[in-house]
């Protein structure tokens, strides 16, 4: 095991144990679609009746839930983020004081935010398996032990100052711009970037922002590009991979401003996906794309797959999901109604 390997186990090991608050569970419904039974139709209707420690399971519906505010210790899982079928959107997600101790599954979201109070602490916070366009965090609040993983982040992302301690993996990342103002251990490994121009990293503070095991591709008829700024900032970068799909373009790195770079990377290399058709001028990975690693594969692990089983879809892990697949359309008076279920966990 290497030194990264070694810091991802430990920072991982640290959020376990810190999530083990007792709380009691109740479990609660939320669904917006006509004529269906649940025990809430409006999401934030179902996080203000609820009490910490609840959990909450969204529906899937062609139709938002909204805009939502977090205060309390929940776990809300939705069904998926992109599978048609089984998609459960909402607006805008703002985490606010009281927050601690919350997980977000399977959800498609529009953007993730601080809340609007006064700035307080919030630890423990779980992302995994939704499809962001916007994620910010640390702005008003001070964040401490935030794990991202296997979702898809689509847009921007940027992490503000009195952050600490935070790990990214396992995740499919197409924003281009990539900002930290935090203060302290920012770690990156296994993600594949897929900003079809390339990534720009901005470190605006003097401590160290580690990335390991990621694969940057681009499908870019001209040269892509890694930059590293700005100013104090400084980066490890250890067992990357980047490569660009398009004959006439490479993915290089640029060294820009006067940040302090260490590099272990192959530079233009194919990755060898067993299958990804990346659109000419596009960062949009189709998720039914299949990211695993053929045999013969320069990356030196499972790549997004490592340690974790990434969903394209975003079912969420560890978490039963039912769809009813046939039933009968006339049943005669006393019948029996034939449904056909499938059911599914990750």
């Amino acid at each position: 095991m290497n030194a990264n390997q070694l810091i991802k186990t430990v920072v991982i090991f640290t959020l376990t144990l810190v999530f083990n608050t007792s709380y009691s569970q109740t479990t609660h419904t939320v669904n917006n679609n006509t004529g269906t039974t649940a025990d809430f139709t409006d999401l934030q209707t179902a996080i203000d009746a609820t009490a910490n420690g609840d959990i909450i399971y969204v529906q899937q519906s062609a139709t938002s839930y909204g805009d939502i505010t977090i205060n309390k210790a929940l776990t809300i899982i939705g069904r998926s983020h992109s599978d048609a079928s089984y998609t459960s959107e909402i607006g805008t997600l703002y985490l606010d004081a009281g927050a601690s101790n919350t997980t977000i599954k399977g959800l498609k979201i529009n953007g993730i935010y601080d809340g609007s109070s006064t700035a307080e602490s919030i630890n423990n916070i779980v992302i995994s398996d939704n499809k962001i366009d916007v994620f910010t965090l640390g702005s008003s609040h001070f964040f401490n032990n935030v794990l991202m993983q296997g979702n898809y982040i689509n847009s921007q992302f940027t992490i503000y100052t009195n952050t600490a301690n935070v790990l990214i993996s396992n995740n499919i990342i197409g924003a281009q711009y990539i900002e930290s103002f935090m203060v302290d251990t920012l770690l990156l490994s296994n993600n594949i970037f897929s900003s079809y121009t390339g990534v720009y990293f901005y470190n605006y503070t003097p401590d160290l922002m580690n990335i390991s095991n990621c694969i940057f591709v681009s499908n870019y008829a001209s040269p892509s590009t890694i930059n590293f700024y700005n100013n104090s900032g400084t980066y490890q970068v250890d067992n990357c991979l980047t490569y660009n799909y398009d004959t006439n373009g490479t993915y290089d790195i640029v060294p820009d401003g006067s940040a302090t770079i260490n590099v272990n990377m192959q530079q233009n290399t194919d990755p060898l996906f067993t299958n990804i058709n990346l659109p000419l001028y596009s960062s949009t990975i189709d998720p039914n794309d299949d990211l695993t690693l053929q045999t013969g594969s320069p990356v030196s692990d499972d790549g997004l797959y490592q340690g974790y089983n990434f969903k394209m879809f975003g079912t969420p892990t560890t978490y039963p999901s039912l769809k009813v697949t046939s039933y009968s359309s006339t049943v005669p008076k006393n019948g029996n109604l034939t449904v056909t279920i499938e059911a599914k966990t990750n």
